[in-house]
């Protein structure tokens, strides 16, 4: 026979929460959204001789980071408003000769890579993979 119990004043067991535990609830907090695109360039400062002096292109991969403490929803920046921000610079530079760019006159990994962090709020860093090898990255 199975005797039922009637719930009084449960108390969850467990270990309390570390004294710390709301200071972390309004922690720091990194985030991050990877984008694509496809352009052209050539490096105008590198010399004759050197193959990427020639025009040619990539396949980049854009990696963006940014930080901050989480808002009352939850959220360093919702990921769509993101996309939002970060879209129309994809837009920009998607098959697109970037020496033709504002600011891409000499468009190296190490410049698109700040190109981009100079355009985005909040960003952290912006990390800029010309294939899966080689990337350049630009911190705050």
């Amino acid at each position: 026979m199975t005797t039922h119990v009637q719930p009084h004043n449960l108390i969850a067991s467990g270990p309390e929460p570390h004294p710390s535990a709301s200071a972390r609830a309004k922690s720091l907090t990194r985030i991050g959204r990877t984008y694509r695109f496809e352009s052209a360039h050539h490096l105008p400062h590198l010399p004759d001789g050197h193959k990427c002096k020639n025009l040619h292109g990539h396949n980049y991969r854009v990696e963006v980071v940014l930080s901050g403490v989480p808002d009352s929803r939850g959220f360093v920046k919702d990921f769509a408003e993101i996309d939002a921000e970060i879209m129309p610079l994809i837009e920009k530079v998607d098959h697109r000769l970037l020496n033709e760019i504002e600011g891409l006159e000499n468009p190296t990994a190490e410049v698109i890579a700040n190109w981009f962090l100079q355009r985005i709020e909040g960003c952290q860093s912006v990390r800029i993979y010309e294939n899966d090898e080689s990337w350049a990255e630009v911190t705050v």
